[in-house]
């Protein structure tokens, strides 16, 4: 009743191994063994072992790294170091604003940025940008009972587009503008709203990734060639492609850019609001390369478009929010008294 082997033996070995008392599994197993294809078989078996054991180390090395980085997402932000570069550039005149909140107050009320660019070829942008950064830092702490942060902006957007249409009345009209790019970092995310050309951006493990779009001309062109109305290379040479279809100065606005929903910040982040004089003047990789000095970000980002050199440099205007990890500060009892 003895299991027999998987496959029939040969006469001459049943016959060779009887000699030798030997049972047929036995005799099966130095059959196997002095098969041509038995050492390659053996071979594959151990290299698809050890590449299935290979396999999942790395999957075990991906899943650690996974979970740190969600650990290092949901680290609070503590705090928000703030750098400014605020230039004339080689113009007569400068038409750029900006403004920032308090950042003491990152945990009760968030920070604030804006950057306003007054429109160049305009009269009285600088006015116009002025203003805009004023009514919105004025209002900030008003807008908080807005509801959500996105409808805080949209309440702050609201009063700036209100203030200029104000200030240049209903037949002035386009007479002069402002763009606008304002940001708010609040409970551990990034909301904004965008109008005109001035961008935000977003710098995270090395990687500079644009959050808005310009409102220009360009967008109507590339539109227009899709849909067969012109040919694909009007919109690129089309001079009218860099002009402004939305900005505040405007009457009633064409075109804001608003996510659809905030950004989660982890620790490390630098978010970055400018004006076109930065980002006609350097590329991704010089802008990288300049938020990687750290504390020292706005010197260096100074420094690359001064060594540039260029003869028609515009007015440049940046922010730039890192932000900070650590432990989280210890919420205020407010049943303890201070003193004074």
């Amino acid at each position: 009743n003895a299991m027999m082997p998987p496959f029939p033996l040969s006469p001459a070995a049943i016959a060779a191994d009887a000699a030798e008392d030997l049972s047929p599994w036995q005799t099966w197993f130095r059959s196997l063994c002095a098969a041509p294809w038995f050492p390659p078989v053996v071979l594959c078996l151990l290299v698809g072992l050890l590449a299935c054991v290979g396999a999942l180390l790395v999957l075990a090395r991906r899943n650690a790294l996974a979970l740190r980085r969600l650990r290092e997402s949901a680290a609070p932000i503590v705090s928000v170091a703030v750098g400014k570069v605020h230039g004339q550039g080689a113009r007569d005149y400068q038409q750029d604003s900006f403004g920032i909140s308090d950042p003491s107050r990152l945990q009760s009320h968030g920070i604030l940025a804006v950057v306003a660019d007054g429109m160049g070829g305009l009269q009285h942008g600088d006015k116009i940008s002025a203003a805009v950064v004023e009514t919105i830092l004025d209002g900030f702490l008003y807008s908080q009972g807005q509801g959500t942060p996105e409808q805080a902006l949209l309440t702050l957007t609201q009063w700036a587009v209100q203030k200029v249409n104000g200030i240049l009345g209903p037949g002035q009209y386009r007479s002069s503008g402002s763009t606008l790019a304002m940001g708010l970092i609040k409970d551990n995310v990034f909301s904004f709203v965008n109008i005109g050309d001035s961008r935000i951006c977003l710098c995270r493990n090395g990687c500079l990734i644009q959050l808005t779009r310009e409102h220009d001309f360009k967008q109507t062109l590339a539109l227009q060639a899709v849909n067969g109305e012109i040919p694909l290379q009007d919109v690129y040479t089309d001079k009218r492609k860099d002009g402004l279809v939305s900005f505040l100065g405007m009457g009633p606005l064409e075109q804001l850019d608003l996510p659809a929903g905030p950004l989660a910040l982890r620790p490390g982040d630098q978010l970055l609001l400018m004006s076109d004089g930065v980002y006609n003047a350097l590329s991704d990789q010089e802008l990288l390369k300049a938020l990687g000095a750290g504390s020292n970000a706005p010197q260096a980002l100074e420094a690359a478009i001064l060594q540039k050199g260029y003869q028609n440099q515009d007015n440049y205007t940046a922010v730039i929010l890192a932000c900070e990890g650590g432990q989280s500060p210890r919420p205020r009892n407010p049943n303890r008294r201070e003193a004074h």
